[in-house]
């Protein structure tokens, strides 16, 4: 890519008697086998000039990459985009995503004469982009296979480079599995996945505070490290119920409608089977609970003697008075459990039920935000008096 001034100089001997820029490096490239293609660039610095410049190296592009094969990339910067210093790594970022094209090298050619690598600020792109997925999203595997395919080209050209990379490998791998386990809402796994992923970042950063060559391009990653610090610590709770409000923050955060509704709505069974000593994974103890929960919403309406739940489902050993513990928590939050029922039947099925309008997801996030503070204010006053009673 050549500007006006970059063709002059390409085509000017620098003493007399010596073979041109051109000259030199057509020669080395067809020693090479490499096939060299000269294109215009436009120096204005004027905004039209910018995205003239964008069309035309993406067009180029475009066409090598439709021949089928794979595109790969090593650009000197140098005098292409001395007047454009970002937009190099917008364009080939671009045409990185949209084209698949293989950035593998980015040289600059200092006035000392050093050549500097800035490919790293390339690879910074990709990380943004995909650390950002994995932060907003269902699962982190963009992460995992970014890692992989810069571990694989450099782990001949820079072993120091890899020897980063593998504590990073092990960690995308981890923080990947609990996404995975989160997306699928298997709430038995979670805290465990979530202490996998922890310690291999702990194990991460470690790495890269240890001082040695190469660490620099590292840096940048500490922060966005931290983020996702932060949304896998509260999913390492060992208890239920404060686990699982987590997870419910989790999916409604990411737009996970559906998978908050189950979690949340789990949760107070969940609970009451604690309250009650029963095994938290009995369906059908646990069904049973939620609809008693749901009949004592309705019993103000009917009037209805409400039977307890121990009357029809088969429980033996258990004390009454962990019994009436947990029916007196379902009974509290009973309204809450049937609410939230209602609102996930209009999201699902509003449209097919006469005179019911449905729900928006934005609707059903903010209601479940109240039953949300509630429970948990219920806990932590719970636990003030069992502390103050303890003492």
């Amino acid at each position: 890519m050549l500007t006006e001034r970059a063709r002059e100089n390409w085509v000017k001997p620098p003493e007399e008697g010596e073979a041109t820029l051109h000259d030199q490096l057509y020669t080395q490239a067809e020693r090479m086998g490499i096939a060299i293609r000269e294109v215009g660039f436009d120096q204005e610095p004027r905004d039209q000039s910018v995205w003239r410049n964008f069309d035309t190296l993406v067009g180029m592009l475009a066409q090598a990459s439709e021949r089928g094969a794979d595109v790969h990339m090593a650009v000197d910067v140098t005098h292409s985009f001395r007047y454009f210093p970002m937009l190099v790594l917008t364009l080939l970022h671009y045409t990185h995503v949209i084209q698949g094209i293989q950035l593998d090298l980015i040289l600059y050619g200092a006035d000392t004469g050093d050549v500097l690598d800035l490919t790293a600020l390339a690879q910074l792109q990709e990380w943004v982009l995909e650390m950002s997925r994995a932060l907003k999203g269902p699962d982190a595997s963009g992460v995992e296979r970014l890692v992989r395919e810069i571990q694989s080209a450099v782990a001949r050209t820079s072993p120091t480079q890899a020897s980063f990379l593998s504590p990073l490998q092990k960690f995308a791998s981890k923080w990947n599995v609990l996404w995975e386990t989160m997306r699928l809402t298997k709430h038995h796994e979670v805290s465990c996945a979530a202490r996998g992923a922890l310690d291999a970042l702990d194990a991460c950063q470690r790495r890269f505070a240890e001082p040695a060559e190469g660490t620099a391009s590292f840096y940048p990653l500490l922060r966005i490290l931290h983020q996702a610090r932060e949304q896998i610590e509260p999913l390492c709770q060992t208890e239920w119920v404060p686990l699982m409000l987590a997870m419910v923050r989790w999916y409604l955060d990411r737009g996970m409608i559906h998978q908050a509704y189950t979690t949340m709505r789990e949760l107070y069974a969940t609970h009451a089977c604690e309250l009650a000593g029963v095994d938290v994974f009995n369906d059908k103890v646990r069904e049973q609970l939620l609809r008693w929960a749901h009949g004592k919403a309705q019993q103000s309406k009917s009037n209805a003697p409400q039977a307890p739940p121990q009357d029809d489902v088969k429980l033996e050993g258990v004390a009454e008075d962990r019994w009436n513990a947990a029916c007196a928590f379902l009974e509290r939050f009973s309204g809450d459990i049937s609410a939230i029922s209602s609102l996930r039947n209009q999201l699902n099925h509003g449209f097919f039920q006469s005179g019911v309008q449905k729900t928006p997801e934005q609707t059903f996030r903010t209601a479940i935000a109240a039953p949300m503070d509630r429970l948990l204010e219920f806990m932590q006053a719970r636990e003030e008096t069992a502390d103050e009673q303890g003492s």
